[in-house]
C-alpha cells in the first residue's frame, strides 16, 4: 500500500516530491482527507504545507474538505497564486457535483495572466464535453486563462447505476478522447490554456503525445504514485509530466485510497493481506 502513500506527513510528501523533480517529474501534493467535520484542521494543514512547498511543487485541494466553505479554501488559494503554486482542484461525487462546478469555474477567474487554478472534468460525466465547452467560454467571456484536468472519473463504483454516467467504457473514452481532439484542433479558439491528461490509459496519453508533436497546443500528462511511472518517465524528454503524491493520517484517507483501489485492479494485485 506505502507504494501509493507518501507518508503521514507533509515532510514525507516533500522528500518523496524532491525525488521526482531530479526525474524531471512535477510533485502535486495532495492531503488526502476527506472529512467535512474537519475543515479547518484541512485548512491549517493546507496553510502550513504551501510555507514549506519547494519551487516547482503544486497542490490539490478538494472544496467538500473545506465543507465548501469559501473562507477556508480562498485564502488557500490567494496564497498560493502570491507564491506562484499551482492549484489542482480534484472532482466531487455526483451529490455535491453542482456546487463544485459553480465555484470552480468561477475559481478560473483567479487565471488572469496564467492558469494556475486547474478544475477536473470527469469526462465518465454526459455533461463533461458541454461542462468544458461552457467554461472555455467563461473564460474568454473574463480574459483568463484556462487550466484544466482530464480525468475519466473517480467515482463509478458508487455512481454507476446513475443516468449521469455512461453505460459503457467505450463512450467514457470517446468523451475523453473528443476532448483531446476538440482541444489540439483549437476548436475553442484558447489562449494560453494549461490543459492535464491526467489518465492511465495508454491510447489517450498517446494521442495527446502525438497532437504534442503535430499541433501548436501542448498537453501536460499526470499519473498517481506508483502508477505508470516508468511509461511515463519517457514523456518526461518532451512534456512536463505531473505526479500526484497523497499524504495524511492513514486512517483518514481510506475514502481516497478505496476509490484508489476501485479504479486500479494493479494495485488489488500488489497488495498483501
Amino acid at each position: 500500500m506505502f507504494k501509493f502513500i507518501a507518508g503521514n506527513h507533509f515532510n514525507h510528501a516533500i522528500h518523496l516530491g524532491n525525488k521526482l523533480i531530479n526525474n524531471n517529474k512535477f510533485p502535486i501534493i495532495n492531503f488526502a482527507v476527506e472529512d467535512t467535520l474537519q475543515s479547518k484542521s484541512v485548512f491549517n494543514e493546507y496553510n502550513n504545507l504551501i510555507q514549506h512547498l519547494p519551487d516547482k511543487f503544486s497542490i490539490a485541494i478538494k472544496l467538500s474538505s473545506f465543507n465548501f466553505d469559501h473562507n477556508y479554501f480562498i485564502p488557500i488559494i490567494e496564497t498560493c497564486k502570491d507564491k506562484n503554486i499551482k492549484v489542482f482542484i480534484d472532482a466531487e461525487n455526483n451529490h455535491s457535483y453542482q456546487k463544485y462546478n459553480d465555484i470552480s469555474t468561477q475559481l478560473l477567474s483567479y487565471n488572469e495572466n496564467i492558469p494556475f487554478v486547474h478544475k477536473t472534468y470527469q469526462m465518465y460525466r454526459r455533461d463533461s464535453l458541454l461542462s468544458l465547452h461552457n467554461d472555455i467560454n467563461f473564460c474568454h467571456k473574463n480574459n483568463c486563462s484556462f487550466g484544466a484536468k482530464l480525468v475519466r472519473g473517480a467515482y463509478w463504483n458508487s455512481e454507476k447505476n446513475l443516468p449521469h454516467i455512461f453505460n459503457y467504457k467505450n463512450d467514457t473514452d470517446f468523451s475523453f478522447n473528443s476532448a483531446i481532439y476538440n482541444i489540439s484542433m483549437n476548436h475553442y479558439n484558447l489562449i494560453n490554456p494549461s490543459i492535464v491528461l491526467a489518465t492511465h490509459n495508454t491510447f489517450s496519453s498517446q494521442l495527446g503525445l502525438f497532437f504534442n508533436k503535430t499541433t501548436k497546443h501542448s498537453f501536460d500528462f499526470a499519473h498517481l504514485q506508483g502508477m505508470n511511472d516508468k511509461y511515463y518517465q519517457d514523456f518526461t524528454t518532451h512534456s512536463n509530466v505531473y505526479v500526484y503524491i497523497p499524504y495524511g493520517p492513514y486512517h483518514k484517507m481510506l475514502p481516497y485510497l478505496t476509490r484508489r483501489l476501485y479504479e486500479n485492479l494493479d494495485i488489488f494485485k500488489s497488495l498483501k493481506f
